[in-house]
């Protein structure tokens, strides 16, 4: 069960693996099932063929057949005709008459079939020539005497009757007595000589024949390697004269028709009342069209396989992106945003990969927004609470302060020093629009007002170093903006800008509208700033979210925090761009939005109070 689980779950997780397993279920059914149609069809097809083929050969091979034996007969014939034969046996007897008649026979033997040629009388073997003779006995001897007499009794019938033909065959004995592996037929003929009457035949020519004559035929009908068609010779009485198979030979031809799936297909021969015939063995033919039908569905079954294996070779290296894109959302799961997919192709999955890709550096980037807008979100309300902390320490002070300074005021005019009245009263102005905390969100004609009262404190402070103008038209006044934003990049250029200087420099400050914005600039002349300030200075100017944190540590914590609180207020339309050069000055570019109606709410909640 377990290891079924296992199987399970994994064609459940592997789409390929399902694929693979439906496809080559399917394949496999349907070559089958036509495997199975071909075979039946094949088998219907080669009986049909066999059939017509192998009664084409036997006809063929009967005629052959025929031939050979009239070959054989003719032989004899020329043989029982002689004149010299039949005057050699009537002089048989005399001093060398056996011998001259055993000369005359071995000058027949011309036919390379010819085993043995023989004389038989009344009293039985007279003289024979036997090819093969051996030392130790020859074709006819007292062991099979009993089949030449047979031969010799049934021709002189025949001739006494005048039954025709006057010849016949015998099978008998069917060996050589001398070599068993000689298969032999007999025709026996009655020895006329060039007479023409046969009442005075008293002598029988009886000439033995290899059968091996008709092996060549025979092998002509069988197939070598299949071996479902056999020849074979019969007699009239159904018994087996010649078979390839010698267990075969001297056998009845039922021995060999076992049941319905073996036909065969017969023809007379012209000569003894043999027949030739072909065995067809259907059993056989079915085993053959399976033998071939298994070895192909083995074959079919190995090419499967090695399709499987490459399929499932390519499929895994064509889903390998997929692959790795499951790892790395894995990955990822764990807070991992930096598993990236190594491309190596181009087809679409792997640009698939490629786009997951992207969409990992996106997620990235949009992780680390969040978190920076997160720590300058945690910054902004430790910097508000900080705020708020002051305020409320400083609170009891402003008011303290500002009378103070009022009363200094009094003593400074009853004194007649008015150029310390000014002072005092424009530094009274700055403390109390600093100190107030109802008021954060202000108009733009304060801001400017509170800049301008600053810049005449510190340009008084520093005499001649630098002047300062601010080209501010009225229509502007009541657009909105950020409490105290302007101030950390004027005091930059006063205490950074003009280090060192004397004289001669220029703070200028520009409102006007340019393309649907509010274009705000603060211009100075002074030394300008190095290049690794300003690429930090910049970085921070130039984000579109809240100003990095991680830099507060390399820039003055003014900017850093007038920035995020202007991003805050302003959104992502806001826009500061900043211009510096060595030894030339530095510019600050604030593009502010317009809002869509001129805001009023700061009327409603903070009293207009009109700087001097």
């Amino acid at each position: 069960m377990r290891i079924y689980r296992k199987i399970k779950t994994y064609f459940e997780e592997h789409i390929v693996s399902s694929f693979v397993l439906v496809f080559t279920l399917a394949v496999l059914v349907m070559a089958l099932v036509f495997q199975g149609y071909l075979k039946n069809e094949y088998l219907n097809y080669l009986v049909e063929q066999s059939f017509e083929t192998e009664n084409a050969v036997l006809v063929s091979v009967q005629k052959n057949v025929n031939y050979s034996i009239k070959e054989h007969i003719n032989f004899g014939s020329e043989m029982v005709v002689s004149a010299d034969i039949y005057n050699k046996v009537q002089s048989f007897y005399d001093s060398n008459g056996y011998s001259a008649l055993y000369n005359t026979l071995s000058d027949y033997d011309y036919i390379k079939n010819t085993v043995a040629v023989a004389i038989v009388g009344e009293d039985g073997l007279m003289c024979q020539y036997d090819r093969y003779k051996r030392s130790d006995g020859a074709m006819w001897d007292d062991d099979n005497d009993k089949y030449l007499r047979e031969m010799f009794q049934e021709v002189m019938n025949n001739t006494n009757n005048y039954y025709i033909p006057l010849y016949m065959a015998s099978t008998e004995p069917s060996v050589h007595p001398q070599d068993s592996d000689l298969r032999l037929f007999h025709v026996a003929y009655p020895l006329i000589g060039n007479r023409t009457g046969l009442k005075k035949v008293k002598n029988v020519l009886i000439v033995s024949y290899n059968m091996d004559v008709f092996k060549e035929f025979l092998n002509t009908v069988e197939i070598p390697k299949v071996k479902y068609a056999q020849g074979y010779i019969a007699d009239e009485n159904g018994q087996i004269l010649y078979h390839n198979m010698d267990k075969y030979i001297g056998t009845a031809e039922d021995s060999l028709v076992r049941d319905d799936e073996i036909q065969v297909i017969s023809r007379e021969l012209g000569y003894f009342g043999w027949t030739m015939n072909i065995l067809m063995d259907e059993h056989k033919m079915q085993e053959h069209v399976d033998q071939i039908y298994n070895r192909g569905v083995i074959i079919y079954i190995l090419i499967l396989a090695a399709y499987i294996f490459l399929t499932v070779f390519f499929m895994r290296y064509l889903l390998k992106p997929v692959t790795k894109i499951s790892e790395s959302i894995k990955t990822v799961k764990k807070g991992n945003f930096h598993s990236k997919i190594s491309i190596e192709g181009k087809h679409e999955i792997w640009q698939l990969a490629d786009e997951y890709n992207r969409m990992i550096e996106a997620l990235e980037e949009k992780n680390l927004a969040m978190k920076r807008q997160h720590e300058e979100t945690l910054a902004s309300i430790e910097r508000q609470h900080q705020a708020e902390r002051e305020a409320l320490e400083s609170q009891i002070n402003a008011h303290f302060i500002c009378n103070t300074l009022g009363t200094i005021n009094y003593e400074a005019i009853e004194a007649g020093n008015r150029q310390v009245s000014v002072l005092i009263k424009k530094l009274s102005n700055i403390l109390r629009y600093t100190f107030d905390q109802k008021c954060q969100d202000v108009y733009l004609y304060q801001e400017i007002a509170w800049i301008d009262q600053y810049l005449y404190l510190q340009k008084t402070r520093f005499e001649n170093v630098f002047d300062y103008s601010i080209d501010f038209e009225e229509e502007y006044g009541y657009w909105p903006c950020c409490k105290l934003m302007f101030q950390p990049f004027v005091e930059n250029s006063i205490l950074h800008g003009f280090e060192g200087r004397h004289e001669g420099g220029m703070v200028k400050i520009t409102v006007s509208e340019e393309k649907g914005r509010l274009r705000i600039e603060i211009k100075d002349n002074g030394s300008g700033i190095d290049s690794e300030t300003e690429k930090v200075i910049k970085n921070i100017l130039e984000s579109k979210g809240m100003a990095p944190v991680l830099q507060r540590q390399k820039v003055g914590i003014g900017i850093l925090n007038v920035v995020t609180r202007m991003r805050m207020y302003y959104g992502e339309n806001l826009d500061i761009q900043m211009q510096t050069n060595l030894d030339s000055g530095t510019s600050f570019i604030f593009w502010i939005p317009i809002p869509e109606s001129e805001l009023k709410k700061q009327s409603e909640i903070c009293q207009e109070e009109e700087l001097v």
